[in-house]
């Protein structure tokens, strides 16, 4: 009976045992760890991208804003148009007075200005070529050698005779344009083209003068008929303007003649043969007037070449 109760008290120590071995002791608890807390990075603006300068040498870009701004002058007619790389004006006429509409803070507005309307004449900018500007300024600047502040005008320049020229900052000289964006061509006076083309544009279609000159300093010019108000108008085309009118307030005793009599071929021929004798070179500084100051009811031209004059009928003879 004791070996049985021992054996079951051994197997009951080792079974206590065992189960002792089997269980760690117990730990503390360790506590969670605590996040460290990061700065939030500021809040960023979100930034507005600057508008896109304006280009108006883009093709299309100032015929584009010139309509806008005559539509927001509501005028289908300008005394001035001005066209820089960056920005635009056009003044119109309303109610006798001028005022001016242009790209000024990045929109169309209403802007102060300085142009008073003395009745210059009035055009529609859509009859001169403004699709390419940024051709016309290269062309400019071929003629004149600069393209500093570049500014492109449409204005009644002299006596309701509307021009459109490219001019410069600072000034070289303005470069002229027709209304079909091809250059005013520079003339040479001393070729029976220069004549021809100087005639065409000073005399055109006009039959009435008192006088018609051409020169090598002059040009071609024609003097009208005297006023009531007892002035007379001289238009005269110069190597490198368009033609420019000008009153003359001093009377004249000439007698009118037909103006289509004329001819500039006739003038030059004379040239011609004095240059194929010896007696007259290019570089000579020459004049020639044609007026009827003999009071023969026909005029005759009074040619002047250096220090030398002479006169020859309108086809070119010699007369006493």
């Amino acid at each position: 009976m004791k070996t049985a109760s021992r054996a079951a008290a051994l197997a009951l120590v080792a079974t206590v045992t065992a189960g002792c071995a089997l269980a760690p002791p117990p730990t503390a608890p360790v506590p969670p760890a605590t996040a460290t807390p990061t700065a939030a990075p500021p809040p960023t603006a979100s930034a507005t991208p600057a508008p896109a300068p304006l280009d108006l040498t883009l093709p299309g870009e100032a015929e584009r804003l010139v309509d806008e701004l005559m539509d927001a002058a509501n005028a289908l007619q300008a005394i001035m148009v001005t066209v820089t790389a960056s920005d635009a004006s056009v003044t119109v006429v309303r109610d006798g007075q001028a005022q001016t509409w242009a790209w000024r803070d990045e929109r169309v507005q209403q802007v102060p200005s300085d142009i008073t309307y003395v009745a210059q004449r009035m055009f529609d900018p859509d009859d001169f070529e403004l699709g390419d500007v940024g051709a016309l300024f290269r062309s400019a600047e071929a003629v004149s050698g600069s393209r500093r502040g570049q500014s492109l005008q449409i204005v009644d320049y002299s006596a309701g005779l509307v021009s459109m020229s490219v001019s410069t900052v600072p000034e070289s000289r303005p470069v002229f344009f027709k209304p079909d964006g091809t250059l005013l061509p520079t003339l040479d006076f001393t070729s029976a083209w220069g004549l021809r083309q100087g005639y065409a544009d000073a005399v055109g279609d006009r039959r009435v003068a008192t006088a018609i000159g051409f020169g090598s300093a002059i040009g071609v010019h024609l003097d009208g008929l005297q006023g009531p108000d007892g002035t007379s108008q001289r238009r005269q085309r110069t190597a490198r303007t368009p033609v420019i009118v000008t009153a003359r307030t001093e009377g004249t005793a000439l007698r009118p003649f037909d103006a289509s009599l004329v001819d500039p071929d006739a003038v030059w021929g004379v040239l011609e043969r004095l240059k194929e004798s010896g007696d007259f070179s290019l570089d000579r500084t020459w004049s020639c007037i044609v007026d009827d100051r003999a009071a023969l009811g026909v005029p005759r031209m009074y040619f002047t070449i250096g220090d030398e004059t002479f006169t020859t009928d309108l086809d070119g003879r010699a007369v006493e």
